[in-house]
């Protein structure tokens, strides 16, 4: 016979949620005292201000030590502090060692506790709940997030190892039903319980249940309560309207990212060649051979010196070639495309954007005149007109859009080109001109730097360094972008959402990718997302931003950001031998990605390994134990850094690492290329032109690569055949550190996908805990065919089971799976 837990009832005082859950002020200090030279400056930056240099000063008190007191959310806080605008430093008094983590630089990051420290509690009892560790914050995302209007997480927190089972017990109106949640974590003396869960629209109403042994309790809003706990306390509320919105369609992503000048040539005409920085080259050259005739002068490491023209080379990509490729990218499966710049600029990479209202004119239709390709514009919107190449895009996006594409282009606010017209006119008229506000303009009337293209010997901020390539708009940190590049900036924005203007943005893009972002002020983005929502409420926004991003994602800025922070753990985890982390510190790292900022956010991020900014991810794995793009570029490392052709087993990882991120929370997204077999070190050499099937290219150990892609195909189509791999929440379930393995599920209502990975270089057989029954491996060529019909215009492969598929049993809870060396398998019910 079954014991039924006793009731016990706890008194839980309402002040609990303010001891664990309320902002606290806490003070930073750094003394100087005995330095050798004392700074100019000392500021304070963390994960709580996202890095921002310059936001948060500290100043000296009576004694001479730099403070600075600042409103923090309670949990873990990275910070550091900035020496003289520039020089970062650790704080080696008051950091707390045991949290302090990797800063992706070689160093870490210093850290600190914020609130109470549940790792000073007494150590937990058999059957009894220590209320006082107990904490529900329907303020914080992660304990109460309304994801969609049927989509709720409820998340609670308890002493570590206190509690063995808590339910959520939900009525909405179908009636009421229960949830055991799962533990998603242990950090810092406290357990975490998640649960994300299916309702109905409207009001929904929750209460939790917590049992350990035989005590028992349940936590409505007023505390904990006995048997009668439906009568003596109110249950929690909540109506299932999301506090902010993420679009839809982006959870269900499937990215391809685009450089475009490198993907596909489909029109020669518009090949660039008429000015001498425009090198091009056939698409088939060997990439690492130097070119005379294009002024690379041969000799050791000549090909990455200086500004070499290796950095210059064009080979003629352009929008006709993507167009051309859409069937190709279809067959692949993706459903999203990311481009990088596709506006004029005088670069192939288009970060020196010299017009944002044209397409570059080698991208679309040659133009008479480079960079007046409608003749007579000004900064007002009257004045724009569509330009041929424009033309070509606008009509790329609505065949993108007939084939089941969303397109996303990068938008590069934060800095131009010299040739943009604005700043070419700052340069030639000098402070009588109207657009010298609009720069950050620190001198006039320098003789050093007098010229013919600079008569007023102007020197300016740029990007890429003082009187560089870059200049930046004025971007005040308090508010950001100065009254005329913002308001040309909210204009863009308009122009390729709504192009016709009539208020319908389907002839638009479906969103854009923000180019360091983290370089304007957040009041800026927070008026840019209000114009973009209010033109298309569908409209995708994600950042540039390398670290942690939780100032740009709490629903007033951004969607998503491109998910640095996914990748380097998993850098760490699949790529790295000598320093790989194990599978609990990987599963650990996992936990904190997926549930570290408001689930809709999560599930819409854009999770990477590699992109136009690092090596490829093929080569990671031929370089490993380096930091995260560190030491990667061949003008850096030299011969530090091994450019061969990764062999079989580097693949077999790196189709491992694959597996875990179609699997993940988020939408997982491919640097162009990669599918193809590509591989290289870090720019320039991570934009090689495409390898197309059938291409020979004079490189003979560049090919397309047939069985990677249908590796890719084959796990793509597995992302796409499950909506609980789109939607669901992450649980490790199995990490075994001794034999490298890693098991997780992905669990959405009744529903769960569970994963496991072998890391390890020998074969493993696995007990996986498992509920009883049956399961497939959609992963294995012997289950599942990958079937693909081009029958209807925005069709996709899919996974269809073979008929006598085999099956996996588990029995008494436990399956045993055999896993080859850096073998990966992903089951689902067979019933």
């Amino acid at each position: 016979m079954t014991r039924r837990p006793s009731l016990i009832v706890f008194s839980l005082l309402a002040s609990l949620v303010w001891v664990w859950g309320a902002e606290a002020q806490h003070t930073f200090r750094l003394n100087t005292a005995g330095w050798h030279e004392q700074p100019r400056s000392v500021h304070v930056a963390g994960s709580f201000n996202g890095w921002s240099m310059g936001d948060i000063q500290m100043t000296p008190n009576d004694e001479g030590v730099y403070v600075a007191e600042v409103d923090l959310e309670p949990g873990v806080v990275h910070y550091k502090f900035i020496l003289n605008g520039s020089d970062w430093i650790n704080d080696t008094v008051h950091s707390d060692r045991s949290l302090e983590e990797s800063d992706g630089h070689g160093g870490v990051n210093s850290a600190v506790l914020v609130g109470p420290d549940a790792r000073r509690l007494p150590a937990p009892e058999p059957n009894h709940i220590r209320a006082e560790a107990v904490e529900h914050d329907p303020s914080d995302f992660s304990h109460r997030s309304v994801v969609s209007e049927d989509l709720l997480l409820l998340g609670i927190e308890t002493q570590a190892e206190d509690v063995e089972t808590v339910v959520a017990h939900v009525t909405d109106a179908d009636g009421e039903s229960s949830h055991t949640l799962k533990r998603e974590g242990s950090q810092l003396g406290r357990d975490s319980y998640v649960g994300l869960i299916q309702t109905t629209p409207g009001e929904v109403s929750y209460r939790f249940e917590l049992i350990d042994g035989d005590a028992a309790a349940q936590l409505a809003v007023s505390g904990f309560h006995g048997p009668d706990a439906g009568e003596s306390g109110e249950p929690f509320t909540v109506e299932m309207s999301p506090t902010f919105r993420t679009p839809d369609w982006a959870k269900h992503a499937v990215w391809y990212q685009i450089f475009p000048e490198r993907f596909r040539n489909g029109d020669p005409r518009n090949d660039p060649g008429e000015f001498e920085y425009e090198n091009l080259l056939p698409w088939t050259v060997d990439w690492w051979k130097t070119h005379t005739r294009y002024g690379e002068a041969p000799g050791r490491n000549n090909f990455y010196e200086g500004a070499g023209n290796v950095w210059n080379r064009r080979f003629g990509g352009d929008l006709q070639g993507v167009q051309e490729a859409l069937p190709y990218l279809r067959r692949l499966g993706v459903n999203a495309i990311y481009f990088n710049p596709i506006f004029e600029a005088d670069s192939m990479h288009k970060y020196d954007t010299a017009d944002f209202r044209h397409v570059d004119d080698n991208f679309g239709v040659k133009a008479q005149r480079r960079f007046e390709q409608v003749p007579g514009e000004t900064d007002d919107p009257a004045t724009w007109g569509w330009s041929e190449s424009d033309k070509v895009f606008l009509a790329f996006l609505q065949e993108a859009k007939r084939q089941g594409f969303r397109v996303v282009i990068d938008g590069v606010f934060n800095h131009v080109g010299t040739s943009h017209p604005f700043f070419q006119d700052v340069m030639q008229n000098g402070r009588a001109s109207k657009y010298a506000d609009w720069f950050e303009i620190a001198e006039w009337g320098n003789d050093e730097y007098r010229s013919p293209s600079n008569p007023h010997g102007i020197g300016y901020v740029a990007w890429d360094g003082y009187n560089g390539a870059l200049p930046v708009f004025k971007n005040d940190r308090s508010t950001g972008l100065a009254d005329g590049p913002r308001q040309h900036i909210f204009d863009i924005t308009r122009r390729w959402l709504d192009p016709d203007g009539d208020g319908d943005p389907s002839d638009g893009i479906d969103g854009w990718r923000l180019d360091v972002p983290g370089d304007i002020a957040h009041p800026f983005w927070i008026e840019w997302r209000q114009l973009v929502k209010s033109i298309n409420p569908d409209a995708y926004i994600t950042g540039e931003i390398w670290p942690w991003a939780h100032p740009w994602l709490q629903g007033d800025q951004f969607d998503a950001v491109m998910n640095y922070q996914f990748a380097m753990p998993a850098v760490d985890f699949f790529v790295d031998q000598e320093t790989a982390i194990s599978p609990s510190q990987f599963a650990q790292r996992l936990n904190r990605v997926a549930y570290s900022y408001p689930m809709q956010v999560s599930l819409a991020q854009m999770n990477l390994f590699d992109s136009h900014d690092t090596d490829r991810v093929a080569s990671m794995f031929v370089n490993p134990d380096r930091n995260y793009d560190g030491q990667n570029r061949l003008q850096d490392s030299g011969p530090n850094y091994d450019k061969r052709k990764p062999n079989r087993v580097e693949r077999a990882r790196m189709k491992q690492a694959v597996v875990c991120k179609m699997t993940f929370v988020g939408a997982p997204m491919i640097y162009y290329g990669t599918e193809a077999g590509m591989w290289s070190p870090d720019d320039p050499s991570d934009r090689m032109p495409m390898s197309w099937p059938g291409m020979a290219f004079d490189d003979p150990q560049v090919e397309f690569d047939e069985k990677i892609f249908e590796f890719y195909q084959r796990v793509i189509a597995l992302r796409n055949s499950s909506v609980t791999l789109q939607l669901g929440a992450f649980f490790p379930t199995l990490t075994d550190d001794r034999a490298g393995v890693l098991a997780y599920e992905r669990l959405l209502g009744d529903d769960r996908v569970t994963v496991v990975l072998n890391r390890s270089p020998r074969p493993r057989t696995v007990d996986l805990p498992l509920a009883d029954g049956a399961y497939h491996d959609l992963l294995a060529e012997d289950t599942t065919d990958v079937v693909y019909k081009d029958d209807a215009p925005d069709s996709r492969p899919e996974l269809r089971l073979k008929a006598d598929a085999p099956v996996v049993r588990a029995e008494d809870g436990t399956a045993k799976i055999k896993l080859p060396a850096y073998g990966s398998v992903v089951l689902v019910s067979a019933e």
